[in-house]
């Protein structure tokens, strides 16, 4: 059986991602440093060396600029919960690499996450969803998860996310002074402890 690659996006496809892309981490920049209502949109467009009226073909709005930057933080969650999932044994080895994974990538997006920290965006629409979405993805190994009951298999998952969420954001985004290895070894006690890893 052949394999066939998937196409490759045209040039103009590939340039309005790359221009989307642009305004977005323009407007996390300027709306993390100085604030949303501090931040006009045509910050925003000079910033990302667009005019105006490119920047409103790709967002009518400035709430949904940030909307959309929410949004990609948690598809970012998502696949971050998904490489747990894909986890073929839970030790405190794994567990551990994997929290360090996790924390390079909350460090990388800090500036995203004071946007969506700001309370500009009502997740009501899709809180609950991604969090389905997020649980399915840290539960994907089924035989790790046997040793507890079903019903008990989504509380755990969702333990952990909050958990972790509220940890990550106090620590990395609002500011709580702590030592990173302690905090990576601090995560990874509670993971095993709630997974029942010796």
């Amino acid at each position: 059986m052949e394999i066939v690659p998937a196409p490759r996006p045209s040039l103009r496809e590939q340039q309005k991602r790359q221009t989307r892309a642009t305004i977005l981490d323009a407007a996390a920049e300027l709306i993390g440093a100085q604030g949303f209502r501090e931040t006009t949109i045509d910050d925003i467009a000079k910033a990302a060396g667009a005019s105006r009226a490119t920047l409103y073909s790709y967002f009518p709005s400035k709430d949904l600029i940030v909307r959309e930057i929410v949004i990609e933080l948690w598809n970012e969650a998502e696949t971050l919960y998904r490489v747990f999932g894909n986890l073929e044994e839970w030790t405190r080895e794994s567990i551990g690499g994997w929290v360090e994974h996790l924390v390079d990538a909350w460090e990388a997006s800090a500036v995203r996450l004071r946007v969506q920290n700001s309370g500009l965006v009502r997740y009501d629409d899709f809180y609950v969803d991604y969090h389905r979405r997020f649980v399915t993805a840290l539960t994907a190994n089924a035989a790790l998860w046997a040793r507890f009951d079903e019903d008990d298999v989504p509380r755990r998952a969702l333990v952990l996310i909050g958990g972790l969420a509220t940890f990550m954001n106090t620590w990395l985004v609002r500011g709580w002074e702590t030592d990173r290895p302690g905090a990576v070894a601090t995560l990874t006690d509670v993971w095993c402890a709630i997974l029942r890893v010796p």
